[in-house]
């Protein structure tokens, strides 16, 4: 049996290590919307040639900290592909138990015990994954996801510097055609969704000449949508759909809206995305806060859901490799690295990308939560 810590100060087998613990490791959801490309550098003009635009209001100037949009020959200034990344290290009484842990696989295995040498092994690798690695190799893909559905549900990539251990803060406004309610959906009395809907996607076709087949929200205004008294109205009369005719009393479903949406208005029905981000502290564990992945207070509109480019690059140790740390890729080209130091052991994690919207044409938000931001309808 090969111990952990011998496993992580050899390359191959750091690399054979992370790859059998893969299928455990958290599954990022940018994967099922986003096309991966790789990028040769971290330079913007890849974005440029891969969607033949800069979006000019993510450049920051580099001594004034503010955008650049309106001042000379902004195209000629290079931005990069930001770096995400998490540390976790080992102390000294953690690997002491993990030593005793594998000791006592070993143990049983040589009396003959393979069953619970089995729980033993399992119960160490969730250990390993739960406790470390997830956290290691998950951390910077939860900062995609993050910035992917704000980049859906809202046009726009946001980093707040007190939420990343760099203190760096970072913006991207893809510039996304956005159109306001009359009447904010949390007022159930008197909001309209399904009107607004019906306005919204011919609003797509009118403006932007395209007709969605998706609606994307989160859960909490599929709920506002399910309030409102004219949605209620709306599904306790007769809907015809496909030639037959249902009368709906009760409580509002979300079947029952799609129904009105896709049978009476001919629109595509609603696509609910429930993922939620956590924020860890500074310790790098302990959760801050749990916000919804999608933007509240907004429907996208677009011809299916995918929507853009993953677009990532090599890590600097990727290309020039530091003679005293091993590596490791794991999925999503997540670089690991590990060290161990006077009995301790840290890994740190690195990964160039960056969510690129490559629909902006084929993209409408509506804003639901105030009556000024974008268009009217």
């Amino acid at each position: 049996m090969i111990k952990f810590f011998d496993k992580v100060q050899d390359s191959g087998l750091y690399q054979a290590f992370i790859t059998k613990l893969s299928p455990l490791l958290t599954e990022p959801q940018f994967t099922k919307y986003l096309t991966p490309v790789y990028n040769e550098t971290k330079d913007w003009k890849g974005i440029e040639a891969y969607i033949g635009r800069i979006p000019m209001a993510s450049l920051i100037g580099e001594h004034s900290g503010s955008p650049i949009v309106g001042t000379l020959q902004p195209a000629e200034i290079r931005g990069r592909l930001p770096m995400f990344g998490n540390t976790v290290p080992f102390s000294s009484d953690e690997l002491d138990e993990i030593d005793k842990l594998e000791k006592f696989i070993e143990q049983n295995i040589a009396k003959g015990n393979e069953s619970f040498a089995g729980q033993l092994t399992d119960q160490l690798t969730t250990l390993l994954v739960n406790r470390y690695i997830d956290m290691l190799a998950g951390m910077p893909l939860t900062a995609i996801d993050k910035l992917f559905f704000e980049m859906w549900s809202n046009g726009t990539e946001t980093i707040i510097a007190a939420d990343n251990l760099a203190k760096l803060s970072y913006q991207i406004d893809w510039q996304v055609q956005k159109y306001h309610v009359g009447t904010v959906w949390s007022d159930a009395a008197n909001a309209n969704g399904l009107s607004d809907l019906d306005k919204f996607c011919y609003k797509a076709w009118k403006d932007l000449g395209f007709r969605p087949d998706t609606l994307a929200l989160n859960g909490d205004e599929v709920r506002k949508l399910l309030a409102m008294t004219s949605t209620k109205t709306a599904i306790s009369s007769y809907i015809t759909n496909g030639g037959v005719q249902t009368k709906v009393s009760g409580i509002a479903s979300v079947d029952n809206v799609n129904m009105v949406l896709n049978g009476q208005y001919r629109l595509p029905v609603m696509t609910e995305i429930n993922h939620v981000i956590e924020t860890l502290d500074s310790d790098g564990i302990t959760v801050k806060s749990r916000n919804n992945a999608f933007v509240d207070g907004r429907v996208a509109a677009t011809i299916g859901t995918n929507i853009g480019a993953y677009m990532y690059t090599l890590a600097a140790e990727q290309k020039r490799p530091d003679g005293d740390y091993t590596y490791a890729t794991a999925p999503n080209n997540v670089l690991l690295s590990s060290i161990s130091k006077k009995g301790n052991l840290s890994m740190d994690s690195k990964l160039n990308a960056l969510p690129v919207l490559t629909v902006r044409k084929q993209i409408v938000i509506l804003v639901t939560d105030d009556t000024t931001t974008g268009s009217a309808l």
